[in-house]
């Protein structure tokens, strides 16, 4: 909803608050910028590589300071 709200606020002609009461809102603005996707999914070596790769970048930032 915040997101929405934000939306509206810099783009006020392409998202539009159409509704509002105490609990909901209701936007309207082009179907084309809905999009549904699966998740991401990660393999668990990519998610080890990942991890070694975070350790030895806290590591060089640490041993600058």
């Amino acid at each position: 909803m915040r997101k929405l709200d934000t939306l509206v606020a810099d783009f006020p002609n392409t998202y539009k608050l159409t509704g509002q009461d105490g609990v909901s809102k209701t936007y309207s603005f082009p179907k084309s910028h809905i999009s549904y996707r699966k998740p991401r999914t990660v393999s668990t070596e990519q998610r080890e590589r990942a991890r070694q790769m975070m350790i030895a970048q806290n590591k060089r930032g640490l041993s600058k300071i």
